[in-house]
């Protein structure tokens, strides 16, 4: 299958394209499509809670404010370290969280782009099958008309072949001897 999606080689949502088939878009092609988008989200929120629980094991508590500590001044290095890891795991989860709440957006759109292309294929298809039954009806009232007519026909010719034998059937009678056989045609 050499359009299914996979994830490496996924796009940026804005440019993701389907190709259009038969009135609608591939539907295994969305799904795959949706399904990479939902193991992207999991691998991004999985990223999100390590980083938390990194971040919860990193939390120290504050030195004590009465302790005279001769390595007071590392205690103040620690804390500015704290703060700055603390900054940028905050920016991290945010940077996950935004990214997550972009894919999910996008294959919340998917999802809804390929539920309306279901929905015009179904309808579209709806048409046609009407369309088709109709002109198979219009046939079939088209086969009963020349049926009777033909019916009509071939009862005019009864009526007709017995008033002959009723005028003649007596004459050609008389008049052959013997019935000759008619030849085979190819």
């Amino acid at each position: 299958m050499d359009n299914m999606v996979s994830e490496a080689d996924t796009v940026p949502e804005s440019d993701v394209r389907f190709p259009v088939v038969l009135r609608g878009y591939d539907r295994r092609q969305v799904d795959e499509y949706v399904r990479v988008a939902e193991k992207r989200v999991d691998r991004h929120e999985k990223a999100r809670r390590t980083l938390e629980r990194r971040l919860a094991k990193a939390q120290v508590p504050a030195p004590r404010a009465a302790e005279a500590d001769p390595a007071s001044g590392l205690g103040k290095r620690i804390e500015k370290i704290l703060e700055l890891t603390k900054s940028e795991a905050e920016e991290i989860k945010q940077q996950a969280r935004k990214e997550s709440a972009d894919l999910l957006t996008a294959a919340e759109k998917t999802v809804a782009d390929a539920e309306s292309a279901r929905g015009e294929t179904e309808r579209a298809a709806q048409r046609e099958a009407r369309l088709i039954v109709s002109r198979a009806e219009e046939e079939a009232a088209a086969i009963r008309t020349t049926h009777q007519a033909v019916l009509a026909q071939l009862g005019l010719i009864a009526e007709v072949i017995d008033e002959l034998r009723e005028r003649f059937g007596g004459e050609a009678e008389a008049e052959s001897p013997a019935e000759t056989p008619v030849p085979a045609t190819e």
